[in-house]
């Protein structure tokens, strides 16, 4: 009778345990073809993955701790479908790595390698990166594409009334200085039924840009970038990707967003101010995005976006539009053109100097067709 009972009893202590945590396993993979009309005065047309969504697996996990009071962790990688190798210069959880704790009543204190607030409270205003990556915010210079801090203490408020706020510090690890190096990100935002509001700012010191290879600017806070090269539509980049690139004391980001859905249409508009300081210089860029989706009959949708963005003296305006064709609540097809027309001194880019080179003038055209399956 006492070894059934103790039995009994385990059993019941197991499912309980069991009850309180989970684990669960999720991914991402996006795989198309890209075109591009002028990429150094050549086309391409390629086999391209993880654009509009960057392929991933991850494990994301929680354990009730009693309470209000909730452990929790999430390990996500980054791939390349074309390959199978890792994403992310070859970081095992290069898109998140973090642990931290939960409380209904306090928020959520985590630590690791963690999104900053752009990409918590702006990202999702974005919709003409929605249509098509290569529409992200010029240069992603603002981090619209959502980028991540290491080292990072990040803290993120409960929500009072659908109003959340939240500040994150990376440290710099640097022995000679605390600052050097570290950087920090503010963000607040609030939903309440069909309308959305995001704001956010980040800063990061002793940091590096790549200004050609990300904006086709031939200079940048008064210095030479790139010169013409001796072959025709040859461009020497004095800070290309493969280097330590242009380095600035400080990049300080600052934006606001919104979004409001009507019945079938959700409207999405943003700015950001993007200020980067080299000793005693500093400039600015500047984007206004407006853009949406529109929601047809059945699994039909349309989406895009317009950008106009101010750097110097100057000027670019990017269109954008796609459509998206549901299979499934997990499998979309989708197809998007993206326009990019620059300042006439200017190599229009607009792989931010990661997913293609800047095009031999001041204009450059994608086009893209693919699939996205989530699990």
């Amino acid at each position: 009778m006492i070894k059934r009972y103790l039995l009994g009893t385990t059993a019941v202590l197991a499912l309980s345990a069991q009850a309180q945590s989970s684990v669960s396993i999720y991914g991402v993979i996006d795989a198309g073809i890209t075109y591009i009309d002028n990429q150094g005065g050549y086309s391409q047309t390629k086999f391209a993955d993880g654009i509009n969504y960057g392929n991933r697996l991850g494990f994301r996990g929680s354990e009730d701790l009693g309470g209000g009071l909730r452990a929790l962790f999430n390990l996500e990688m980054g791939f390349n479908l074309r390959d199978g190798t890792l994403a992310q210069g070859g970081r095992s959880f290069g898109r998140q790595s973090w642990v931290g704790l939960q409380s209904d009543s306090a928020g959520t204190l985590s630590a690791g390698r963690q999104y900053d607030f752009v990409r918590d409270y702006l990202t999702q205003f974005n919709y003409g990166g929605f249509a098509s990556v290569y529409a992200g915010h010029q240069g992603d210079y603002d981090r619209i594409s959502g980028r991540q801090m290491d080292n990072s203490v990040k803290y993120v408020s409960p929500s009072f009334g659908g109003f959340t706020f939240g500040g994150m510090f990376a440290f710099g690890e640097q022995i000679d200085s605390f600052n050097k190096k570290s950087a920090f990100s503010l963000g607040s935002g609030y939903k309440n039924g069909p309308l959305s509001i995001g704001a956010a700012y980040v800063r990061l010191n002793d940091t590096t840009v790549f200004p050609y290879a990300q904006t086709g600017v031939y200079s940048f806070m008064g210095l030479p970038t790139a010169a013409p090269g001796t072959s025709p539509n040859a461009v020497i980049d004095l800070y290309p990707t493969t280097s330590a690139g242009f380095k600035v004391d400080k990049q300080e980001i600052a934006g606001i967003g919104f979004s409001y859905k009507f019945d079938k249409f959700l409207l999405a508009a943003n700015t950001t101010a993007t200020k980067f300081t080299k000793g005693p210089s500093s400039t600015t860029q500047n984007v206004y995005e407006i853009g949406g989706m529109y929601f047809l009959e059945g699994p039909w949708a349309l989406v895009g976006g317009y950008q106009y963005v101010t750097m110097e003296a100057d000027r670019w305006n990017q269109y954008t539009g796609g459509v998206r064709y549901s299979l499934s609540k997990r499998t979309t097809v989708y197809g998007s053109i993206s326009y990019l027309h620059a300042s006439s001194k200017v190599d229009a880019s607009q792989g931010a100097g990661f997913y293609m080179g800047p095009s031999s003038d001041n204009s450059q055209t994608t086009y893209r067709a693919a699939m996205v399956h989530s699990f």
